[in-house]
């Protein structure tokens, strides 16, 4: 924490300000006064050393702290402690909602009002750190990896980030495809945000609405206009996450709003003009489910303009080490160090990575629930390499007819897909068999039936 950080003082009692300056001079501070929620915002937007943190009044003539907190951009662009000495406890509460990190009554101790300010400018500098970090994850030139195929991934992105060609990234589940995603969205230098869809977690049903919206009264329910997710990405980048779970009747509709630059409502008579550049990932060969009649062969073509491959974990055994300390900078703050236990490194190595990266953050990050104080040690032990199967004894066929064997093993399959899937949808992702007839399936074999 810096020493003499400014703290900004909103209040309109001057005896309050006196004895609140004083408290901070004392403490190391460097106290700026507000007397308004109208003189705190300006002072807040200058330029020039703004302040560290803000203590607020919540009770003032005209606009109230709460006010002012209300209109604030989210997350707050400081930390704020709260003080007052006639809000009210749901006052407190929902000055906390708001993004408040402490309440102090009026009149504050000093050690109470310098423990709540050294805490939230701790906070700040913790989240302002994690901030950093993730924005620079995200930048092209700091995708985390060692290997050729990042380094080339990262040249590709670079150049093709400013342009608004459609970019299919595939690799399997974990690869970090997202992460690709923001950073082809930071490189192209697009004012909008970046909206991300997930095909797969959205039903069939309410996908359509999601991505184009609807109009009052389009369907039961809909009480109010929604724009959909293409007109929330207007002027940035639309995210289509497991595009190869998109059913056959809307990829008919997403073709037509990619090549017409219009969505239209559910309900509405009126097209909307959108800018939005399209960025597609899947974990599925879209090439065999053209051939397999599963997706759109047009649709393929228009999105598979640049295609990006992400190489699973255990093909770049160079990644591991650097991802590993990345995620320990994310998960325990970045100035607790990774210390590699011998033998660590040799079990990365051997360890083959079905989950990929996403399953190396969750070691990590089993590993740092785990700690006590100090660095957080990364052994041999927290990776291990799945052990040969025994072999299968054999069975004997018994009275059971041909079809009755092969019921009885496409049971076992569905059974395991759906642990593994955890609901039909992922079971028919895992399978690569469409939804709809994996279900009546299911029902046809008597297994129980989950959402």
């Amino acid at each position: 924490m810096k020493t003499g950080a400014r703290i900004l003082i909103v209040d309109d009692d001057p005896g309050v300000l006196r004895a609140v300056r004083g408290l901070l001079q004392d403490g190391g501070f460097t106290p700026v006064e507000a007397r308004s929620t109208a003189e705190a915002s300006r002072l807040l937007e200058a330029p020039d050393a703004p302040p560290a943190l803000m203590l607020l009044d919540l009770r003032m003539p005209g606009e109230t702290g709460l006010e002012l907190l209300a209109r604030l951009p989210k997350p707050l662009p400081v930390p704020v402690v709260v003080l007052s000495g006639e809000a009210s406890p749901s006052e407190a509460v929902q000055a906390l909602k708001l993004g408040a990190t402490d309440f102090v009554e009026k009149p504050p101790s000093p050690e109470r009002l310098l423990t709540a300010l050294h805490n939230a400018l701790a906070l700040g500098a913790l989240r302002e750190e994690r901030e950093r970090l993730l924005d620079a994850l995200a930048q092209p030139g700091h995708l985390v990896g060692e290997s050729p195929a990042m380094e080339s991934l990262r040249q590709l992105i670079a150049r093709v980030g400013p342009s608004d060609t459609a970019v299919l990234i595939t690799g399997e589940t974990g690869t970090g495809k997202e992460r690709v995603a923001q950073a082809l969205h930071k490189a192209s230098g697009r004012k909008g945000r970046l909206v991300a869809v997930n095909c797969a977690a959205i039903p069939s049903t309410l996908l359509e609405s999601e991505l184009f919206g609807h109009e009052r009264g389009a369907f039961s329910g809909a009480v109010a206009r929604r724009a959909g997710r293409f007109e929330q990405a207007q002027g940035g980048t639309l995210f289509l996450d497991e595009l190869g779970d998109m059913p056959l009747e809307l990829q008919a509709k997403l073709l037509r709003v990619l090549e017409t630059r219009q969505v239209e409502r559910l309900g509405g008579t009126l097209p909307v003009p959108v800018d939005v550049r399209i960025l597609a990932a899947t974990h599925q060969d879209l090439g065999r489910a053209v051939k397999e009649g599963r997706f759109r062969q047009d649709l393929y073509f228009r999105l598979n303009v640049l295609p990006l491959h992400l190489p699973p974990l255990r093909e770049r055994p160079e990644d591991l080490l650097p991802l590993a300390r990345v995620f320990a900078a994310e998960l325990a703050g970045p100035r607790t160090p990774l210390v590699l236990a011998p033998g660590a490194e040799a079990a990365l190595r051997a360890y083959p990575w079905p989950g990929n990266v996403r399953e190396l953050r969750n070691v990590i990050e089993r590993l740092n629930l785990l700690r006590g104080d100090g660095p957080l040690e990364l052994g041999p032990d927290a990776v291990a390499a799945p052990a040969a199967a025994a072999p299968a004894p054999r069975r004997s066929l018994g009275d059971k007819s041909y079809r009755e064997h092969v019921e009885d093993f496409e049971r076992d399959l569905i059974r395991a897909a759906l642990r593994e899937g955890e609901s039909i949808a992922g079971a028919a992702r895992l399978l690569q068999v469409d939804r709809g007839n994996l279900y009546r399936r299911i029902k046809a074999l008597g297994l129980p039936v989950t959402s």
